[in-house]
């Protein structure tokens, strides 16, 4: 059936862009009355078990939230759950219930636990948590059984014990909440005559998607279900592999033509960017492309091209990048970066493959892997990799070996102490490895000892309920119901350490200009009574981010020697430990909590980011950093170590331009680097957006694994891109 929104896109692109903002609901219950529902219902069954109760709220809402249609879309439906709709979008009541639960469980189950966590979140070294909102469900079940069969497998599936009776139960009753809210979505469609969407539901209603646009409605409303408590689906799956038998068939069979197939792609992707989700959606292509003739290339171009069309930077894409990756797909994506459509991150298979191999998973799995949030890697439908369980500081490590261990922001000491004057450099770094030993101790045994709670802190019965092994073993994904459950530790902030170890090297050990205590008098005082040597350790040029090998070697020992400690060490939950190397916004957060460190950094400001130099001090172009970065093996982080390139427009321009930065690409792939992303731009219109926003609403830059519309950005974030900016000059 042919839509009558087809060919129509941009009449309607007005009415979605701020669809969810605008909504008109419709609905016999307010938000407030199914919030007083869903808590009452806890509050009449204190003793029955958690997981059904949560589905019990779960289908409470989707019974009852009020609907809203939108006809100028091919993809209308909308819940209304209480969230708010701004910049970005906030929780709803479900949300609140499960985060309430999620709090509850650990303070009071593990509350020295939970203490220990706050005080190392206070002093800026590390945050462990359990985390369960970062998840994809298996997106292949999901297409492949459609709802009513994920349904029937759970009414089928055979009860072992009384917790595998439980468990199914709460999928059972989850599922039949969403094909309750299928059905309203219907009889809502059928009444406003949307007659297209009206018989997709009908389908989606008894069987799997048959068509590309059912596929497409059928994941859109399987995500805003499962978003609704504390999970977040970090990812559409690799959409182009997923599609791709749809798209074909739908060609062949007439159901659309290419034209038509391109629009249906406009509504998805707007659809997307008007639902305002925190850090972006991500969607996954790359596993299809083939040969530059396919139809899988065909439809990746398609993706592309309607991408940059459109302009917005949600969805983001991750792009997968075989050995083999193709020039011509390598070019279309460098182009779409030079022009501004930067919200891409491009991910090394090979580093990947080797990444997994460290932890006993060859490729004939992890084959299957796809990025989840910003970069983080796990392979669907088969790994519980809890990609954010927590952030270590690598840079209070050097600052607590300068201080022996106390901290001066904190006005505390946390763990161990050490001398205060070490005789050596090699006695002083011993010292930083004994401090990272500790967090990384610290970090895991936290880790370990929040894990037993995962399960009844946030059972996840319409995430299991797409896990085939979760169906076969009868239990929650948090439940030890994956193959594999493993938990991800991130080590961040390698500029700031390694700028700072070298300036220790340098200045305490070689030239013996200032003894330690002298130092740790300078940093406890911000650096106040040592101005001119903040200058000079500042104008330095032997900074990590240069391709100097002094500062590489640092760098690369840091990070093995934090890889020894994480990587493959086993886990409470049955797997083991992985390692990241990834800041997002935590460069900020853990910086207002880090004292002054010896780079001349000032106490309180923000550390480097992912595995960038120091702002400023990258002096030697993207040919240095990617030197760098590359130097350190990509397959110590299976949870991300990403790239952030910055050129300026006058180093690419022209097809020597999109040559040259499919050059670096391969340069960055072929030596062992994870992911790269970056920002074609100029000081000067950095500049000249924040005097006069106006002129540059859609102009956005990649700011860790995410965009954001620069002028949307606090004053300070967009003082700390133009300082990036400035080694452009």
């Amino acid at each position: 059936m042919k839509h009558s929104l087809l060919g129509h896109f941009y009449e309607n692109r007005p009415f979605i862009e701020n669809e969810y903002e605008q909504a008109q609901w419709e609905g016999e219950c307010s938000v407030e009355t199914i919030d007083h529902m869903m808590r009452q219902h806890v509050e009449d069954h204190p003793d029955r078990p958690w997981p059904i109760v949560i589905a019990e709220c779960l289908r409470i809402l989707l019974e009852n939230a009020p609907l809203d249609m939108n006809e100028h879309t091919m993809f209308p439906d909308k819940i209304g759950h209480g969230a708010r709709y701004t910049t970005v979008a906030s929780g709803g009541i479900f949300e609140k219930i499960t985060v309430e639960r999620y709090l509850h469980v650990f303070e009071t189950k593990c509350p020295a636990v939970w203490h220990h966590r706050a005080v190392a979140s206070d002093l800026g070294i590390a945050i462990p948590d359990t985390d369960v909102w970062h998840v994809s469900p298996d997106w292949k079940a999901v297409l492949s059984y459609g709802i009513s069969g994920l349904l029937e497998r759970a009414r089928n599936a055979r009860i072992t014990d009384e917790e595998s009776g439980i468990f199914y139960e709460s999928v059972i009753i989850a599922y039949e909440g969403i094909l309750a809210y299928m059905n309203r979505l219907h009889q809502t469609a059928v009444r406003k005559g949307l007659k297209e969407y009206a018989a997709c539901l009908e389908v989606l209603l008894k069987r799997p998607p048959e068509t590309l646009y059912q596929a497409m409605a059928l994941q859109h409303i399987f995500l805003t279900v499962g978003e609704l408590g504390h999970e977040r689906y970090r990812t559409y799956g690799p959409v182009d592999e997923m599609w791709l038998p749809y798209y074909v068939h739908d060609l062949e069979t007439g159901e659309l033509t290419q034209d038509e197939t391109k629009e249906m792609l406009r509504y998805f992707l707007e659809k997307i960017a008007a639902e305002k989700r925190s850090a972006d959606q991500p969607i996954c292509i790359g596993k299809a492309y083939g040969e530059d003739s396919s139809r899988g290339a065909e439809f990746i171009m398609m993706i592309l091209d309607t991408y940059e069309e459109l302009k917005n930077h949600n969805p983001k894409i991750h792009l997968l990048c075989p050995k083999d990756v193709s020039d011509t797909l390598l070019s279309r994506v460098m182009r779409m970066i030079r022009n501004g459509i930067s919200s891409i991150v491009l991910v090394n298979d090979e580093a990947v493959y080797r990444g997994y191999e460290r932890i006993g998973v060859g490729r004939d799995i992890s084959k299957s892997y796809i990025p989840l949030g910003c970069y983080e890697c796990i392979i669907m439908g088969y790994e519980d990799a809890r990609i954010c369980g927590s952030w270590i500081n690598m840079a209070k490590a050097v600052e607590y070996a300068v201080t022996g261990g106390y901290d001066y922001l904190g006005r505390t000491r946390f763990g161990i102490e050490t001398d205060k004057s070490p005789a050596s450099w090699e006695d002083f770094l011993k010292n930083v490895y004994l401090y990272l030993a500790y967090f990384a101790d610290f970090v895991k045994n936290n880790l370990n000892e929040q894990s037993p709670y995962a399960y009844d802190a946030n059972p996840s019965p319409v995430l299991s309920g797409t896990i085939d092994s979760c169906m076969e073993k009868g239990r929650d994904v948090y439940h030890g119901g994956m193959r594999m459950n493993n938990q991800s530790i991130k080590c961040f902030a390698v500029g700031t350490a390694v700028d700072s170890l070298l300036m220790v090297k340098k200045y305490v050990y070689d030239l013996h200009e200032i003894t330690l205590p002298q130092l740790a008098d300078i940093l406890r005082t911000n650096w106040e009574n040592a101005p001119e040597l903040r200058q000079r350790v500042l104008c330095d040029t032997v900074k990590w981010g240069n391709g100097i090998p002094e500062a590489d070697r640092l760098a690369q020992d840091l990070f093995e020697f934090m890889g020894s400690q994480i990587i493959g060490v086993p886990t409470a939950s049955g797997g083991v430990f992985r390692m990241g190397a990834d800041s997002v916004d935590m460069a900020e957060n853990y910086g207002r909590h880090t004292g002054a460190t010896p780079d001349g950094r000032l106490a309180g400001e923000p550390l480097s980011k992912n595995m960038r130099p120091v702002n400023g001090m990258e002096r030697n172009g993207v040919t240095g950093l990617i030197r760098s970065v590359a130097s350190v093996d990509g397959s110590l982080f299976i949870d991300g170590a990403p790239l952030d390139f910055m050129l300026h427009p006058s180093a690419v321009t022209g097809e020597k331009g999109i040559a040259d930065m499919v050059t670096l690409v391969h340069a960055f792939m072929d030596a062992g680097g994870m992911c790269m992303h970056g920002n074609v731009i100029d000081i000067d219109t950095l500049r000249d957006a924040q005097a006069h926003p106006e002129k540059y609403p859609k102009l956005q830059v990649r700011v860790c694994g995410w965009n954001e519309y620069f002028i949307r950005m606090r004053k300070a974030f967009q003082d700390d891109f133009i300082q990036r900016a400035s080694s452009l000059q």
